[in-house]
């Protein structure tokens, strides 16, 4: 009995200590950029476009060269982290040295305290932390050692490419091995993950030096400037599609490595199923046409998945998409249907719905984009159209 009593004493005697350990610091997402691959259908290689605003397309491989990136971090901290991803190489990747970059303060990033990594194929791997703290909406610049020749990922970004002489290119697009980064803080934000396509992923958007602001970006902005404690980081990929692979695995398959396990997530929007619906007009395609119930069995899918993961689940109706290129009459049925189910039983079902669609679209001929918000594709916003999307997105959506 003494024993027993004695047992209790301390577990109540431990209980507040336990209950008070709140401030006890927590690494979470600060930046996200999902690792891709080629599986899927490809189509015929399209021409590239000299004035392609993103810039020109770099070598797939390189060898002697220093790659740097900009990244905007979304939420605060003392330490951060780099979270490196060879998660669809076929062979190990060796990185010589990589250094993080804020406001002029230069720090090397170590792993297991080395400089140089070594990246198992399929799999992601985690710096040391840097003892470089950070402001949500900061600019870091990381760069890339690359000694020995080197396969880069298809997933591009906008990076410079330094080689042996000293000299920096000109921004151009190049696979990259950054997956995200994460901060350690005591006061940590909730995270919101932004996953779907290259609407997303901010395709259409003017870049600035080496960032591209896309909606995602500028609701963190919004949210930041509100005081409202949420990060956002964007998993967006350019040609992705929710229930088919092509231009990386889809949404469905990539759903819990890029989204719900992001360090700190609690909310997910999703903004995808145009490829979806557009994609099959192409010959190489046609076999995987949709209809409405795919897409809406895949949003359950989804809000099944987000919600055993404990997020909080939005959803986004399907912008418009004549003009584009892949544009049929019979995709805009089945978008209009798809967004119908969005606005009246999907409201229902998700936490939230974001009309998208009704931001961007032109009034008088509501298939079509506001000629001042598409980049001029009608199937991507312009700066103004990502502002609009982000403008859309009530900054309680998550709460």
């Amino acid at each position: 009995m003494r024993t027993l009593l004695a047992l209790s004493a301390a577990l109540i005697a431990t209980t507040p200590v336990a209950a008070q350990d709140v401030s006890r610091p927590t690494w979470v997402a600060a930046y996200a950029f999902p690792p891709s691959s080629s599986v899927g259908p490809t189509g015929p290689a399209s021409a590239p476009n000299p004035n392609d605003p993103r810039g020109p397309l770099g070598p797939s491989e390189v060898a002697g060269v220093v790659l740097t990136q900009s990244v905007l971090v979304t939420a605060s901290g003392q330490r951060l982290r780099l979270r490196l991803s060879n998660a669809h190489g076929a062979a190990p990747v060796e990185v010589g040295g990589l250094t993080v970059e804020q406001d002029g303060r230069k720090q090397p990033v170590l792993f297991n305290g080395q400089p140089a990594v070594r990246l198992p194929a399929g799999a992601p791997v985690l710096s040391d932390p840097v003892d470089l703290p950070v402001q949500a909406l900061d600019r870091l610049k990381v760069a890339f050692v690359f000694p020995s020749p080197t396969a880069l990922p298809v997933h591009r970004v906008r990076q410079t490419l330094r080689g042996l002489d000293g000299v920096e290119s000109q921004p151009m697009r190049l696979g990259t091995l950054l997956a995200g980064v994460e901060v350690e803080t005591a006061d940590p934000p909730g995270v919101i993950v932004a996953i779907g396509d290259s609407i997303t992923e901010g395709t259409g958007a003017l870049p600035s030096g080496l960032d591209v602001r896309g909606w995602p970006e500028r609701l963190a902005e919004r949210l930041h400037a509100a005081g409202h404690p949420w990060a956002v980081v964007n998993a967006g990929i350019g040609g992705n599609r929710l229930l088919h692979q092509g231009s990386g695995p889809s949404g469905l398959e990539r759903l819990d490595e890029d989204a719900l396990t992001v360090s700190g997530g609690r909310c997910l929007i999703l903004l995808e199923g145009i490829n979806d619906i557009g994609r099959p007009a192409r010959p190489q395609y046609a076999h995987e046409a949709v209809i409405p119930g795919d897409l809406i069995a895949g949003y359950r899918q989804v809000m099944a998945r987000a919600r055993a993961a404990g997020f909080r689940i939005v959803l986004a109706t399907l912008p418009p998409f004549e003009g584009a290129n892949y544009f049929t009459a019979e995709g805009e049925l089945t978008r209009k249907a798809v967004n119908d189910w969005l606005r009246t039983d999907g409201a229902r079902e998700a936490d939230a719905v974001v009309d998208f669609d009704r931001a961007v679209r032109d009034p008088s001929k509501p298939s079509r984009f506001r000629p001042e918000l598409h980049s001029g594709d009608w199937l991507h916003p312009s700066d103004a159209g990502y502002q609009v999307m982000a403008d859309a997105i009530p900054l309680d959506a998550c709460d």
